[in-house]
């Protein structure tokens, strides 16, 4: 049996796609690779680390990857998202600049871009985790967009490669939207007065992302305010009857967010996520999410005849094109016929017919 390899604090080792050995230092808000333990430079490359520093000061060539993104972060554009938001952004260049930090930014052609998309489309084994797919490829195009935008701005290339790019086909329909059935059965497993059954009302009535729902702070005057991690925008919605009903039957709430732990302390993101997702499973709706939520209650909005500028003011989006998402299992024969009563009534009120 083969010893394990011992490693420094923080650092792990993994098989790139590529065959290569790659040491990856992290540790909380600092992420960086090292080189081979045995090469000549780790030691003074694993203090840096230690020190949130990078692990090396490479000389970055001008006009590269590498010169561009750090400008693209200190940008108004990039600053503008939430933390959360800002950070994934971040994840998700930083893997491209891995990459591609040495080329030219006037180098990249529309058919370059196709190739990179094309790559991680492909999903692949990287140590125990599984990288690439559909989401990865929309994720990498829609950053990509935003970073070569901010070139053309900076007069660096004439055009945006990624506008002539192939554009990646949504595949699947992502998370499970809830049916009524779902929630109906999630209410019998969870009555009034549990704290499953208050974080289900919360995000259905408010619309909240998983990773919002659990700031939520207790209701004033009758709404509730949290801060958007997506987009850092402040979030101020009415408390729907249902919701103030599951509030009222708890037997008590946190004092700053209304959901918390069974210590009493605010969820983090993730454990709320994994909590949440357990309580599902146990009512047996292993498909249903905290997120699958959003799409019930921008289905529900779409069933009744809500707009499209309603339904992005309710969902928080800002793009039309997320809403065809998330309403994409609103009942098409009830919105056909009320959109062909609107006409009828239409005709006969300009007397046509």
């Amino acid at each position: 049996m083969a010893r394990k390899r011992k490693l420094d604090r923080y650092v792990s080792v993994f098989v790139d796609r590529h065959g290569k050995e790659r040491f990856r230092f992290r540790r909380r808000g600092m992420s960086c690779y090292l080189p081979h333990p045995s090469a000549k430079g780790y030691q003074e490359a694993y203090k840096r680390a230690l020190q949130g520093l990078p692990a090396s000061e490479p000389r970055v060539e001008p006009l590269t990857v590498n010169d561009l993104l750090p400008r693209f972060y200190a940008s108004l554009k990039f600053k503008q998202g939430g933390e959360a938001w800002r950070a994934t952004r971040k994840r998700v260049l930083e893997a491209f600049r891995e990459e591609y930090g040495n080329d030219p930014v006037r180098c990249f052609r529309p058919k370059d871009i196709d190739r990179i998309l094309a790559d991680k489309l492909e999903k692949r084994k990287v140590g125990k985790r599984t990288t690439g797919g559909t989401h990865a490829a929309l994720r990498l195009r829609e950053q990509l967009f935003l970073l070569f935008k901010f070139a053309v701005k900076q007069e660096w290339i004439q055009s945006n490669p990624v506008d002539q790019a192939e554009v990646v086909e949504h595949k699947g329909e992502g998370f499970y939207p809830w049916s009524e059935a779902d929630i109906a059965t999630f209410r019998d497993t969870y009555p009034l007065g549990t704290k499953p059954r208050l974080a289900m009302e919360l995000i259905l009535w408010t619309g909240a992302r998983r990773g919002d729902a659990h700031r939520a702070a207790p209701p004033k005057d009758g709404r509730i305010a949290f801060k958007a991690g997506k987009t850092g925008k402040e979030q101020d919605v009415p408390v729907a009857p249902m919701l103030q009903a599951a509030i009222a039957a708890m037997p008590s709430v946190g004092l700053t967010t209304l959901l918390v732990t069974a210590y009493g302390k605010p969820f983090t993101a993730a454990g709320f996520g994994q909590w949440f997702g357990e309580k599902c499973r146990a009512a047996g709706l292993p498909r249903c999410t905290a997120h699958g939520l959003r799409k019930a209650l921008a289905r529900r909005a779409a069933d009744q005849g809500v707009q499209q500028q309603g339904l992005k003011a309710l969902g928080q989006w800002s793009g039309d094109r997320e809403v065809a998402t998330y309403v994409a299992g609103a009942n098409q024969k009830r919105l056909a016929a009320n959109a062909l009563e609107q006409v009828i009534a239409w005709e006969r009120e300009t007397n046509i017919v």
